[in-house]
């Protein structure tokens, strides 16, 4: 009987209203949505994507495209499996909150009245389990970088909050590990274990895996990134596939399909309940995870900036491992949820109406930056709308404006030259910002405000940052440690600095969940900085500051530091460019 009526619910909220001349069918809708799907994965650069779309009763349509493997050309398909990454903070946040609904977890209690052993300065001000789940805890993100997640909780002794806990907003894998932490110790047995008792196996995902393992990854996708991860990434970057390894973490190691996933959608959709019509958490504990969890006063939790470029609604507002929508006119007022995934080789974007009984979720085997595989989704849940309410079908997104497209390239126009005599100039052109050296001609694209990446080999490392002065006239440009003032230039040309500032010039590497991470240290206009663009604050006892980071430099030996630690990640040096 409650399938029957679940079923009589989607009918009502897919069908248009009655009457409605012309009105798209749900076929239409798909079919627009497939039609989509080519330019979406191009426009993302990913080798395969695959997209699952659901209503409260069935899965309405998978979409796979492209590879699996590029170098054996195996196609991408329905069985295949993806990493969701931060995807897995809500099943993390769904498994504590079954804990709640069975009186064995308070999510106003402090974290230590269940990790007896945590420790982190908070200014006297205690750290409560739900500003965990929200991010409005002030726990630092990604403190440490380690393969045991369960250190990177412990490793937060050492760490200060950002802020004073419930005061404010701000990201937090550390803080998600933490959860996993609780979960696993009130539980009684592995955050894994929890996750797949209490979340996969009630729900049906007999195609997910809580962790990556040799094993667990045979039916992935091969996950790709950027085969020159120690320098900017140029429009079009080479890829290599992505290191297999052994990855657990509560914040961001599940393996699934786009059907398990859209099994997963479902309960959302469903008010809680499973297919066989298992109450997973109560109506309560669903209303607290999906609504936006609120602080100082009541203020709805989250991201005051925009995280995302290619979609800057989410994280506006933060419920418990999920986002929460509701400033975009194109919801009209609906309930929407969702979250995207990163990690090494995989992004993932998810959405859920739980007005109207659709949702969308698309999995790309690419490595986080520059873009998670949203337009689809976003694409999507607009049809979908559009489609209950007997609207037309709205046309496609169009292409991404070309990546060189500079409004304003006369600004930049001059010539450069630095005080060992190097030099290179600029010339505005329509629409473009174009760099002369050494008599050739190279397009700039821009990477943010007065930065541009340059395809000159000779500038292939750091990004160009150009400077303006008190009138907002660009005068001068940095390329890591180097500076060039250009002829509108009438300041000083050298900069003194600490000459031990020398021994931390250099290349340090560390390799977090796979991927390599590369810092150059280097000396621009008299600071000592990250890449030339992130300046460090000198401290008291010899250390430095960037943000609330702490960074160290450390292991002198042939007059060099080998080893830079920011927070608790080591980072060593390598003599290379």
């Amino acid at each position: 009987m409650r399938l029957a009526l679940a079923s009589l619910l989607v009918l009502a909220l897919v069908a248009p209203p009655a009457g409605a001349a012309n009105a798209p069918t749900i076929d239409d809708a798909l079919a627009a949505i497939r039609a989509y799907a080519p330019q979406a994965m191009a426009d993302q650069g990913t080798p395969g994507l695959s997209v699952a779309i659901t209503d409260r009763s069935h899965t309405l349509a998978i979409i796979t495209l492209g590879y699996a493997n590029v170098e054996s050309r195996t196609p991408v398909t329905p069985q295949t499996r993806f990493a969701i990454g931060s995807i897995t903070k809500s099943m993390t946040s769904m498994a504590l909150l079954e804990l709640r609904d069975e009186h064995r977890i308070d999510l106003d209690a402090p974290v230590q009245r269940y990790l007896p052993w945590f420790e982190i300065a908070s200014d006297g001000a205690p750290i409560l389990v739900h500003e965990l789940l929200s991010h409005t805890a002030g726990i630092p993100d990604d403190y440490t970088a380690v393969d045991g997640w369960m250190y990177s909780v412990y490793a937060l002794r050492d760490a200060h909050t950002i802020f004073r806990p419930g005061t404010s907003w701000s990201y937090s894998n550390d803080g998600f590990a933490t959860i996993g932490a609780i979960l696993a110790a009130v539980d009684g047995r592995t955050w894994s274990a929890s996750l797949q008792s209490r979340i996969l196996d009630p729900i049906g995902m007999t195609d997910t895996s809580p962790v990556f393992t040799p094993e667990t990854m045979e039916s992935a996708a091969t996950g790709y990134e950027f085969r020159d991860a120690d320098r900017p990434p140029p429009p079009h970057p080479a890829l290599v596939p992505s290191r297999v390894m052994d990855f657990v973490d509560p914040a961001g190691s599940v393996l699934s399909t786009p059907e398990d996933m859209a099994r997963y959608l479902r309960v959302y959709l469903n008010d809680g309940l499973t297919a066989s019509g298992r109450r997973l958490i109560s109506r309560d504990s669903l209303e607290r995870m999906t609504r936006p969890d609120t602080y100082l006063n009541g203020r709805p939790a989250g991201s005051s900036q925009t995280m995302l470029e290619e979609a800057p609604q989410f994280y506006r507002q933060y419920g418990y491992g999920l986002a929460v929508f509701g400033n975009d006119p194109s919801e009209g007022g609906d309930h929407v949820i969702g979250h995207t995934g990163g990690i090494s080789g995989y992004t993932a974007c998810m959405q859920a109406n739980l007005t109207r009984g659709f949702a969308v979720i698309a999995m790309a085997n690419l490595v986080e930056a520059p873009l998670h595989p949203c337009a689809i989704v976003l694409y999507a849940m607009r049809i979908l709308r559009a489609q209950s309410l007997g609207e037309p079908i709205p046309a496609a997104p169009p292409p991404p404006e070309n990546p060189a497209t500079t409004a304003n390239g006369n600004d930049y126009s001059g010539t450069y030259t630095s005080p060992t005599g190097a030099s290179f100039s600029v010339t505005g052109v329509p629409g473009r910002a174009v760099m002369v050296d050494r008599g050739e001609s190279y397009t700039l694209y821009p990477r943010g405000s007065d930065l541009f990446w340059s395809p000159d080999p000779r500038y292939a490392l750091f990004l160009l940052h150009f400077g303006r002065n008190a009138s907002k006239h660009v005068v001068e440009a940095t390329y890591g440690g180097e500076w060039f003032g250009n002829e509108r230039y009438f300041g000083p040309r050298s900069w003194a600095y600490p000459k031990r500032w020398d021994a931390y010039v250099g290349r340090y590497e560390t390799s977090f969940w796979g991927s390599p991470d590369v810092t150059r240290v280097v000396v621009v206009k008299g600071a000592l900085t990250f890449d030339g663009l992130a300046a460090l604050t000198p401290r008291r006892d010899g250390s430095f500051s960037l943000g609330t980071d702490v960074i160290r430099f450390g292991a002198v030996a042939g007059g060099k530091a080998q080893r830079m630690t920011i927070d608790d990640i080591n980072m060593y040096r390598v003599d290379l460019p």
